[in-house]
C-alpha cells in the first residue's frame, strides 16, 4: 500500500523555499557530569551514529510525475552526514553557540535523504556542551517534538542509558490522506458543507478587519492589519539570528498574581518593552504600538482526540514610550478584548478566521513585497507558549540546564519568540530574520531588564497598597 504524504505534511514541502525553509530545531544545553564528563560527547555521537532510525526518521519524500507524493523508507543512512561532532573555539560563550546554531539552521535539508540532522557541540564554557536537533516540519510538530525530546532523557543522573530520538516510538501522524484523489475531494466537500456557516462567519470577520485596516492606524480604536512597519517586517532571506534568555518561573507568576494578570500578559509586556528598546537603539522606533501574533488553542480539555485545532489573536501591545506598569495594563486590556472577540466567533469560525487571516497576510506580502503588502501588516512578532517538563532531566548523567526551540518564520513576520517552561524556569527562544535583525543578543538582555523593571514596579505597587490600607492616624 502506498504511504501517501498527508496534506498537512505536504504543505511544508510546497511552501518551502531556500530563503524560508520549513524545518524546526531545538537546542539543549547540558552540564557535564563529574564522572566520565570528558568522554560524554563522544559517547553520544557514537550512540547516534550506530542507531538505526525508525519511521519517520528513515523516510524521504517522493514526488512522482503522476499521482500523489509518497513517503519512501530507506534501509540505511550515512551516519557521518546526519550526526556531526563540532567544537566551539575558546571561550565557548553562549553568544558563540547562538551564532553557530544560526549558521547551521539556515540551509534547507536535502530531500534525497531523511530530513533530520543532529549536532553535538563541545567546548561550551563552564564545562558544558550542547545538542542541536534540526528536523523537517513534515516529520514532527511542536507537541510530538517535545514528547520525543522528553522521552529521550532520564530523570536521574544515575541512568546512563543513551536513548536516541530517532529510534523512539513516534506518535505524531496527521490523519492519512485517502488513497484516491476522488475520495479526497469527496471528503473535503462533505467537510466544507459542514463548515459553511463557520466559513461565512470567519471570512466575514477577516473581511471586516481588512476594510478597517484600509483606513490606517487610529489611536482611538484597534484596527487590524495596521501593525507598524519595523525591521521584523522586512523581506526574509536565508540568514537567521538566534538567542535565548532565561527567567525564573516562580517570580514571573508572582508578578502576574500581583497585577491580576496571566503569565502570558507578563511575557508579552516584557517582550514588548525589550523590542521597543531594541528598535529605538537601532534608530527605527515604531510609529505606534507593535502587534503580536499569538496562537490560541481551541482544544476542549474533555476531548482527547489529537487534532490541529488552533486559532490566533493579534493584540496590539503597549504604547511605544509607555512605562512598564502602564504597558502591562495596556497589554492586559488588549489581550482580554482579543480573546473575547475570538470567543464570540465560536470554535469553528475561530479556526477558519485564523486560516484566512494567515492567508491574507502572506498573500498581501507576497503580491506586493516592495510595498510590504500595500502597507497592511498583520503583526510584527509571533509569540507562542509551550509547556515543558517540570522535573530536572539528564542525558548520560549530564544535567539539562536549558533548552529552547529554533523556529521557522512566516512570511512578513521575521521574529518568532517561543516561551518554554522547564524545571522552574521560563526559557525564551528567539529566531529572527538575520538579514534584518543581524544581532539579537541585546534583545534578550533588554527583555530580562524589562522583567527586572516590572518586578520593581510590582514592589512599589504593593508598598503603595500597604500604605493606603493603614488606618489613619489621630489628629491628636
Amino acid at each position: 500500500m502506498p504511504n501517501t504524504i498527508p496534506m498537512l505534511d505536504l504543505m511544508f514541502f510546497l511552501t518551502e523555499t531556500q530563503d524560508n525553509p520549513r524545518h524546526v530545531g531545538s537546542v539543549l544545553i547540558f552540564q557535564k557530569p563529574k564522572r566520565g564528563g570528558e568522554r560524554i560527547t563522544g559517547e553520544i555521537v557514537g550512540a547516534y551514529r550506530r542507531a538505526k532510525p525508525v519511521a519517520p526518521f528513515n523516510r524521504v519524500p517522493v514526488f512522482k510525475a503522476v499521482g500523489l507524493p509518497e513517503w519512501r523508507e530507506v534501509d540505511s543512512i550515512d551516519p557521518s552526514h546526519h550526526v556531526l561532532h563540532l567544537a566551539l573555539p575558546a571561550p565557548g560563550s553562549n553568544e558563540q553557540l547562538h551564532e553557530l546554531v544560526a549558521d547551521l539552521h539556515a540551509p534547507m535539508l536535502e530531500r534525497h535523504r531523511p530530513g533530520w540532522k543532529m549536532y553535538v557541540i563541545d567546548g561550551l564554557e563552564g564545562d558544558r556542551f550542547a545538542i542541536y536537533h534540526k528536523v523537517h516540519h513534515s516529520l514532527v510538530d511542536g507537541e510530538s517534538g517535545m514528547a520525543m525530546l522528553r522521552n529521550s532523557l532520564a530523570t536521574s543522573p544515575r541512568d546512563r542509558r543513551i536513548r536516541t530520538t530517532v529510534q523512539l516510538p513516534h506518535r505524531h501522524r496527521p490523519r492519512p490522506a485517502p488513497e484516491g484523489l476522488r475520495d479526497a475531494l469527496e471528503r473535503e466537500a462533505r467537510a466544507l458543507a459542514k463548515r459553511t456557516i463557520s466559513l461565512g462567519r470567519g471570512s466575514f470577520r477577516v473581511l471586516e478587519q481588512a476594510v478597517e485596516g484600509l483606513r490606517g492606524f487610529s489611536p482611538k480604536g484597534t484596527r487590524a492589519f495596521t501593525a507598524p512597519h519595523t525591521p521584523m517586517n522586512d523581506p526574509i532571506y536565508n540568514a537567521r539570528s538566534i538567542t535565548h534568555a532565561v527567567l525564573p518561573l516562580a517570580r514571573m507568576k508572582a508578578v502576574a498574581r500581583a497585577w491580576d494578570a496571566t503569565l502570558n500578559d507578563v511575557a508579552l509586556t516584557i517582550l514588548d518593552a525589550g523590542i521597543n528598546r531594541y528598535l529605538k537603539e537601532a534608530g527605527r522606533p515604531p510609529g505606534h504600538p507593535l502587534v503580536a501574533l499569538c496562537p490560541v488553542s481551541l482544544h476542549d480539555p474533555d476531548v482527547k482526540k489529537a487534532t490541529t485545532n488552533v486559532s490566533a489573536v493579534f493584540p496590539p501591545l503597549g504604547a511605544v514610550t509607555a512605562p512598564i506598569d502602564e504597558r502591562l495594563r495596556q497589554v492586559m486590556a488588549s489581550m482580554r478584548t482579543a480573546k473575547e472577540q475570538l470567543k464570540g466567533l465560536g470554535k469553528r469560525a475561530a479556526y477558519v478566521y485564523a486560516v484566512l487571516a494567515f492567508a491574507m497576510t502572506e498573500t498581501l506580502v507576497i503580491a506586493q513585497p516592495e510595498r510590504l503588502g500595500l502597507g497592511m501588516l498583520a503583526a510584527n512578532v509571533l509569540v507562542s507558549n509551550v509547556r515543558g517538563p517540570d522535573e530536572t532531566l539528564y542525558l548520560d548523567g549530564a544535567k539539562l540546564e536549558a533548552f529552547f526551540p529554533v523556529s521557522t518564520l512566516i512570511v512578513g513576520v521575521g521574529l518568532n519568540v517561543t516561551l518554554m517552561s522547564y524545571d522552574g524556569l521560563v526559557i525564551l527562544g528567539y529566531t529572527a530574520n538575520g538579514s534584518a535583525l543581524p544581532e539579537v543578543e541585546s534583545l534578550a538582555r533588554y527583555t530580562q531588564d524589562a522583567f527586572a523593571a516590572l518586578e520593581k514596579a510590582t514592589v512599589q505597587r504593593k508598598a503603595r497598597r500597604r500604605r493606603t490600607a493603614r488606618p489613619g492616624r489621630s489628629a491628636h
